[in-house]
């Protein structure tokens, strides 16, 4: 049996993925892509551009859900969203083809490194810098694992 086309085990599966992406996304303020991508590469063998595009295509609805739910609380800027959006849109347009003519290593890699990044930047700092340290380490080690060495 299948439902829009898909197995209705997968169709269980994604639906948990979204919300597992929106619940983050409101949560945390982040884009649900750095969720729902690498698992549709790992779990569901999803090339990274079709991962990308499908990610950028459920983030639509998600980012207007969350939105709407900060701003009934008065907690977003306007004028930040609105001058951000003119560079957001370009950089989405030029990004996204940019994406679909890399080959398909080179974009997992940037996709890492990007992941990477975000960890080592969010780790916390003060008394627990070992920690912090210790946790870029495995995140970088898990990362290179599935990204690169796949």
């Amino acid at each position: 049996m299948t439902v829009v086309g898909l197995p209705v085990w997968k169709v269980i599966a994604l639906v948990g993925l979204g919300g597992l992406a929106g619940a983050s996304s409101g949560l945390l303020g982040i884009g649900g892509g750095i969720i729902m991508v690498p698992v549709l590469v790992v779990a569901f063998a999803y090339t990274q551009q079709m991962a990308q595009g499908t990610a950028l295509a459920v983030m639509i609805p998600t980012a207007l859900m969350g939105a709407c739910t900060y701003a009934s609380a008065h907690k977003v800027s306007w004028a930040a969203a609105l001058v951000m959006v003119v560079g957001a849109v370009v950089g989405a347009r030029y990004g996204a083809e940019l994406a679909l003519a890399l080959p398909r290593d080179v974009l997992r890699t940037l996709f890492a490194l990007l992941l990477v990044g975000v960890a080592v930047r969010m780790m916390p700092r003060g008394t627990s810098a070992e920690m912090g340290l210790l946790g870029a380490v495995l995140v970088t080690a898990a990362l290179v694992r599935l990204f690169v060495l796949r």
